[in-house]
């Protein structure tokens, strides 16, 4: 498995992690994030989507599906901008940055594995 396939294929646990606790113990999940809980069936479904997309994300790594990843890059920049623009707007929490910071950590490492790969010879 290459470098940039590995980041992508550690994420998607992490999507699944997200996905179960929003799915089966959404509540849990929020107060951690300091939100308010719900019964709402929203936050469930969101869960659930979540594990969808750590499907795609474990199935593209397990078959090196680069131009995947590099679109995976631009998505979870995308998301961490995105979030911070509604925070900066006033309509999202401060604790919704953590979040998207984790985006952003694992997005730099599918790129630096991406670049590696492309210019194998700047390595050390």
């Amino acid at each position: 498995m290459s470098p940039a396939a590995k980041s992508v294929y550690y994420y998607s646990f992490y999507l699944f992690l997200e996905g179960i606790l929003l799915t089966f113990v959404p509540n849990l999940k929020l107060q951690i994030g300091g939100f308010s809980p719900t019964d709402e069936e929203w936050i469930r479904v969101l869960g659930v989507y979540t594990i969808v997309v750590g499907i795609y994300y474990y199935q593209s790594s397990r078959h090196e599906q680069r131009a995947f990843f590099q679109a995976t890059v631009t998505g979870r920049m995308f998301f961490f901008i995105g979030i911070a623009i509604l925070f900066f707007l006033g309509l999202a929490e401060p604790t919704l940055i953590i979040v998207g910071t984790a985006d952003v950590i694992s997005a730099t490492w599918t790129l630096m594995a991406l670049r590696e790969e492309e210019n194998p010879s700047s390595s050390p």
